[in-house]
């Protein structure tokens, strides 16, 4: 059994479309080198899983494995530690955002640039980012030619529970990533009951269902305006994330998906043994 989360072919279109400069694209061509053996490999497995449907086509697709051996098996939320905390005050105008690794697919760049627009109307929004820009790399450029480097706050190494708070302190998460095998950004901050904007793109509209706004990859207005929907209509979107929370508890409960996988492994073993 092989649990793939996506395919990484993803990453290797994406990485390689947004470096700039020939060296960087060469360093990403050698780094990716090992996709042609994945090829080679994953058609002769007996059976995988995968966390999204999106990511089951992709599979099939990039890596010629029938459909029949993919299982989609979502992951888990931690919805204890990921929740609402009603000791907590929201700080007024901070959003939240991840970016794990600072790279393109992340699609940072599109929510930085309606930062920009946004704080002409909003000068006091703060944009807490979890993550760390690499020195003197694309995104820190970027937010410096953008002049938004007072509305912009990094913070890293922070323990699950120190991001439930820091969920808890803002009004408005973002997830502006142009791909997701699974979006764990996406579910934790629902689960914590704060409205989310998220991009509608790969397996993101899986988790979400119908309680976040969601918004085409790579537009930066898109992501402005429903920033200021959800500013202008604060009650009505809190609602929403509150039915939210619950989707989440009833559709990512890691007991139900640990049965899953164990229901997975001994229907593949009773195969094996046939």
């Amino acid at each position: 059994l092989e649990i793939i989360h996506h395919p990484i072919t993803k990453d290797y279109k994406y990485d390689i479309k947004f470096s700039k400069e020939i060296i960087q694209k060469i360093s990403k061509w050698r780094w990716f080198s090992f996709l042609n053996m994945q090829k080679k490999v994953a058609p002769k497995l007996m059976a995988i899983s995968t966390p999204s449907l999106s990511s089951k086509n992709d599979i099939a697709r990039d890596f010629n494995v029938s459909c029949k051996k993919i299982s989609v098996i979502p992951n888990g939320i931690d919805f204890e530690v990921f929740s609402p905390k009603s000791n907590i005050t929201r700080i007024t105008g901070q959003l939240i955002t991840t970016a794990s690794a600072d790279v393109p697919l992340k699609g940072l760049d599109f929510t930085l640039k309606a930062i920009a627009e946004l704080i002409k109307d909003y000068p006091y929004l703060r944009l807490i980012i979890i993550g760390a820009p690499r020195i003197g790399g694309h995104t820190e450029r970027l937010i410096k030619k953008l002049k938004i480097e007072a509305n912009i706050v990094y913070k890293t190494n922070l323990t699950k529970e120190e991001i439930a708070i820091e969920y808890a302190n803002s009004n408005i998460a973002i997830v502006s990533s142009l791909y997701e095998g699974f979006g764990f950004p996406v579910g934790e901050a629902m689960a914590c009951s704060i409205p989310l904007i998220a991009t509608n793109v790969a397996s993101i509209p899986e988790i979400t269902g119908n309680f976040a706004e969601l918004v085409p990859a790579c537009d930066s207005k898109s992501i402005e305006d429903s920033i200021r929907n959800i500013l202008s209509n604060p009650f009505e979107y809190q609602s929403r994330a509150n039915e939210g929370r619950k989707h989440i508890i009833d559709n990512f409960d890691w007991k139900k998906i640990a049965q899953s996988y164990e229901n997975l492994i001994y229907k593949t073993i009773d195969k094996f043994e046939c």
